[in-house]
């Protein structure tokens, strides 16, 4: 069978059943999926990351409590997360291209309805679920596609780094586009104009958006040992913890700035720019590290003990250098706790067909996080004056979810131990990963990519 890097970029994207048992790992077509899952990508988690600047907007023009406004983001950002559930299965099942179509329509209209809404009910339904359904349907979809393309790889690490990358550019984009047109257009049409944008992007997405699992009939897929998998049952628990926490800065960065220093809007929104430019740079680059530097069981480490950190020293921060340099920190590790999960989970799933399915789940964990972590945190927001439970919040359930993290990877090291000296002593046998339970065969680069 020829490689797919090899085959006319017209035949591949014009079949209609392709089912490759080898990635081609490169190729036009392969980087072209690339393009269009950042395209995908600047559209899902980009605009639950853009949601502070609408947050702004609500809390001090709209006058609604920040209680009120956090359910909406936080809505939203959870449905991103939790609808994994079903899309990952769906993706297995060969539904990709009709997962994009569906959703792509709907997340357009989400905002051509937002505005038209007055009240806060009609926000809450448009941007916080409708929105939210849509842009989770494409969340995990867009993420198990590039495994198809890339073999395992420091080549398929950075692709999926450049995908992952594109969440803070629409994170950039669309609050830029809104705060620009605000003022002279007003909020409805500046909210439509995020919309066609959208519609933009994604209509690039669904032209060049090509799955390699279609199948004429759906497999009937099933994984009983997921839940009996200790280290992927703590890594999901730990992901839950992560998520916690990990957007309220996202969402509270504005009305911090608007309560702290000073009352002007303008301000206010460049911070939101600034921790999408350091989430940029750590979804970008820390995909790549794992092969390079550490492997990501050890990043992941890394990046939970600084946002620990970090949430408890944002109590003391009294100056805007100091808060912009927490900003940037914060953008950056967090990026790495939001991309390292799909670098690591290809070792956690036995077999590469139920991939998206495992993954759904660990992104459904971190979405009952985020449901429940803004919330209980904008709780204790003592009438926007002062932050320290949210403060103490992040703090606490990123140390929580350090703890679970090592408990995974710890047992995970564990076990690896001895399956790795009983292969070294058959020389000429294939590498085995007995150490993760379900998992029988995994080659050298997948464990690079958990740990070295």
């Amino acid at each position: 069978m020829p490689n797919a890097s090899h085959v006319p970029l017209r035949s591949l994207l014009n079949k209609k059943s392709n089912v490759v048992e080898n990635p081609p790992n490169g190729g036009a077509v392969a980087w072209l999926q690339v393009v269009a899952c950042f395209f995908i990508f600047m559209n899902n988690f980009g605009l639950a990351s853009a949601f502070g600047v609408y947050q702004a907007y609500y809390e001090e023009v709209l006058a609604f409590s920040p209680f009120d406004v956090a359910w909406i983001g936080t809505v939203q950002a959870s449905l991103t997360l939790l609808v994994g559930v079903a899309a990952g299965p769906l993706f297995d099942k060969g539904y990709f291209f009709k997962i994009v179509m569906t959703a792509s329509a709907g997340l357009v209209l989400s905002f051509m309805l937002l505005s038209i809404c007055h009240r806060y009910w009609q926000i809450l339904l448009c941007q916080g679920f409708l929105c939210g359904v849509c842009t989770g349907m494409l969340y995990i979809p867009s993420i198990a596609q590039i495994p198809q393309y890339f073999s395992p790889s420091r080549k398929r690490n950075f692709a999926i780094g450049l995908v992952l990358s594109g969440a803070p550019v629409g994170g950039v984009i669309y609050p830029l586009i809104f705060r620009n047109l605000l003022p002279s257009a007003g909020f409805p049409w500046a909210t439509r104009a995020v919309g066609f944008l959208a519609l933009g992007f994604l209509s690039i997405s669904i032209v060049l958006v090509k799955p390699l699992n279609v199948r004429n009939k759906p497999a009937k897929l099933k994984d009983p040992k997921m839940f009996k998998d200790f280290v992927y049952v703590a890594f999901v628990i730990a992901s839950f913890f992560f998520f916690c926490g990990m957007m309220i800065p996202y969402f509270d960065c504005a009305t911090f700035w608007w309560a702290r220093f000073d009352h002007n809007i303008d301000s206010a929104f460049h911070t939101l720019l600034i921790i999408n430019a350091g989430n940029f740079a750590g979804r970008l680059l820390f995909p790549v590290s794992v092969d390079l530097l550490l492997g990501g069981d050890i990043l992941i480490l890394l990046c939970t003990i600084a946002l620990s950190i970090l949430g408890f020293s944002w109590i003391s921060i009294q100056t805007r250098a100091a808060y912009y340099v927490f900003l940037v920190l914060w953008g950056f590790f967090s990026g790495g706790i939001a991309t390292l999960p799909a670098v690591i989970l290809p070792l956690l799933a036995p077999r590469p067909e139920v991939y998206a399915t495992r993954l759904g789940v660990v992104y459904a964990a971190a979405g009952v996080g985020v449901l429940i972590g803004a919330p209980i945190a904008n709780a204790t927001n003592n009438g926007r004056r002062s932050f320290l439970g949210p403060q103490l919040w992040i703090g606490i359930t990123s140390l929580l979810g350090l703890v679970a993290a090592i408990l995974a990877f710890g047992y995970y090291h564990l076990r690896r131990k001895p399956s790795a000296e009983a292969s070294a002593e058959e020389a000429g046998t294939e590498s085995t990963c007995d150490s993760v339970p379900g998992v029988d065969i995994v080659d050298d680069m997948q464990l690079q990519s958990l740990g070295k």
